[in-house]
């Protein structure tokens, strides 16, 4: 089946969380103790995307990747003060290296430079192999840890900035 790219929907709420959760049950298991890791987590995920698909406060997107109704990965993005701020890039594991976040990455900087955002931040779990690798071939810089809140959990992160969002939707074009 083909990929098909597109805006998510508030209908969209259950696969995106199901999906969210899965991933960070398997890469962040470790910030979480293990009653919180299997329902409280996924309850966790359904409440905070039902807030951004239907309560929308901050101007932002969310794009989601398909191949007919299997949910493969999705991203998105809050514009504040000139900048799309990326807080979520996730990918089906056995879907990576297709270039899905890759795709979804880039319609979602062209989205957020539609809605004026003229630079870019992407946040990242701070253990994350290639984070370097990643930031220096999509012409990212890439910043110290910070602690960050995810989900009432404090996790170590990082971000990858971009002074020009058009030079993160270029990297996207020919990555």
């Amino acid at each position: 089946m083909p990929l098909t790219l597109r805006t998510a929907r508030v209908g969209d709420v259950a696969r995106i969380s199901k999906l969210h959760a899965d991933l960070w049950r398997d890469s962040r298991a470790a910030f979480f103790d293990a009653e919180f890791i299997e329902d409280p987590l996924e309850a966790a995920m359904v409440a905070q995307w039902q807030e951004l698909l239907r309560g929308r406060k901050r101007p932002g997107q969310v794009v989601v990747a398909m191949t007919g109704h299997q949910l493969e990965g999705f991203a998105n993005a809050v514009l504040a003060a000139g900048t799309a701020q990326i807080d979520h890039l996730e990918v089906r594991e056995k879907m990576r290296g297709r270039g899905i976040g890759r795709s979804l990455l880039g319609l979602l900087a062209q989205r957020m430079r539609q809605d004026g955002a003229r630079a870019a931040t992407l946040a990242v779990p701070a253990g994350a192999e290639g984070l370097a690798r990643f930031a220096k071939r999509f012409g990212g810089i890439l910043g110290p840890v910070v602690e960050r809140e995810r989900v009432g959990h404090p996790m170590p992160e990082r971000s990858i900035a971009w002074a020009d969002i058009n030079r993160l939707i270029g990297a996207c074009a020919t990555s």
